[in-house]
């Protein structure tokens, strides 16, 4: 009786002692925790003001390239269909598909003086850039460094790579129209001619855009969730992205190009 009575005396001993301990580690846990979540949302203040500033520079740039001359067109959205995404069966197809965004081999036919309103991913050097091409033989040279830096990538061409092309809008004003009007072979057509740093401009804002889709549109209806996981750039890695402006069209009073990426599918855990 005497053994037992002494064990909760100790008991009660030690809990006495304990508890204020335990209480100040509590305590200190949730200032831990509270200076977490406050540095996070500071962090996330930080990076939205970021981002809203580095908008506000690439709009910034287009204007003052629009009062300089380039023609008064901007960014006005993204367009997704059913036709978004297709599958890259092989090497072989990719390299055609390369081919094809480089005007070059049997796409040579392609290659008019608008050429040079694209904007190629760049990788021929430590860091890649996105830039347009002066000559046919820079287009041959970024196309041979996509080539290695796609090898890098190791992609299996087994369900792995697909690519995204999706329709990029342009705002061109209606009074402005006819300053731009002009006939080839006979047909009328309207001829824009950009500065390359409006071009660098729009890409950037396509970049923008495209990177929060999500915040725009949660998903696409219709498509398999493989093309939805692209759409959320979940677990994705980029081989190549290119906006291609040189064969422009009209729709619903828009002009619009084409924004395409390849994407390499990561392997899930």
């Amino acid at each position: 009786m005497t053994i037992v009575i002494c064990f909760i005396a100790v008991q009660i001993i030690m809990f006495f002692f304990l508890y204020p301990l335990l209480v100040a580690g509590k305590w200190e846990d949730e200032q831990m925790q509270r200076l977490f979540e406050e540095k996070r949302a500071a962090e996330g203040r930080k990076e939205l003001e970021d981002k809203m500033e580095s908008q506000r520079d690439v709009l910034r740039m287009i204007e003052k390239e629009i009062s300089k001359g380039s023609v008064p067109v901007r960014f006005a959205g993204m367009g997704f269909t059913e036709d978004t995404y297709h599958l890259v069966e092989s090497k072989a197809k990719m390299n055609q598909l390369l081919d094809y965004f480089f005007r070059i081999g049997e796409f040579a036919a392609l290659a008019d003086k608008q050429v040079r309103s694209n904007v190629y991913m760049d990788a021929g050097f430590k860091k890649v850039n996105f830039r347009s091409a002066i000559s046919e033989l820079d287009r041959r040279n970024m196309e041979a460094a996509a080539k290695r830096w796609m090898k890098k990538k190791h992609p299996s061409f087994d369900g792995d790579v697909y690519v995204e092309n999706v329709r990029c809008f342009l705002e061109f004003p209606e009074e402005e129209r006819e300053k731009y009007e002009c006939t080839v072979n006979g047909e009328k057509t309207t001829a824009l001619i950009f500065s390359r740093k409006h071009l660098s401009g729009l890409y950037l804002q396509c970049l923008i855009y495209r990177k929060e889709a999500m915040q725009h549109m949660e998903q696409l209806e219709g498509l398999s969730e493989v093309c939805n996981r692209i759409y959320r750039l979940e677990d994705v890695d980029v081989l190549f992205q290119c906006m291609l402006f040189d064969q422009m069209e009209w729709e619903d009073g828009k002009v619009y190009g084409h924004f395409s990426t390849v994407y390499l599918l990561k392997n899930r855990e």
